[in-house]
């Protein structure tokens, strides 16, 4: 997992320089309006294609961390909520980091975390004594 997270240029995602929590990949224009108008409305009948993102997402986590995809929720809740990004832009992120390789540092280190800690939840305590 940690080649998977790794795999970002560690310098575009430094909290120390002062980048916005984004990829820096460049987008085309369609794109850059798809994304943008899945971050600003939540998915209703004209916005169908938020679920779809968030779905993506969920997959992707799952795959990563090796989860169900409950646990796979709750990981994009808890990064979403350890990085103070909405649910929704931290999922077209990941969708976006599938492609093209790069994620933010504090995002990588939320999602490591959050996956780590699902992963100990999952597992059982030990075994039983008598």
């Amino acid at each position: 997992m940690r080649e998977l997270l790794a795999s970002g240029h560690d310098r575009k995602g430094d909290p120390d320089s002062e980048q916005p929590a984004t990829t820096t990949t460049p987008r085309t224009a369609a794109t850059a309006h798809e994304v943008g108008a899945l971050q600003e409305r939540p998915s209703t009948p004209q916005n169908p294609g938020a679920n779809t993102v968030r779905d993506q997402a969920v997959g992707i986590v799952m795959a990563l961390g090796r989860l169900p995809a409950d646990q796979a929720r709750t990981v994009l809740t808890e990064v979403s909520q350890r990085t103070n990004i909405t649910l929704l832009r931290i999922a077209g992120l990941l969708t976006a980091w599938a492609s093209c390789g790069e994620l933010n540092l504090g995002i990588r280190i939320a999602l490591e975390e959050a996956i780590r800690a699902q992963r100990r939840t999952a597992q059982p305590a030990g075994p039983a004594t008598h």
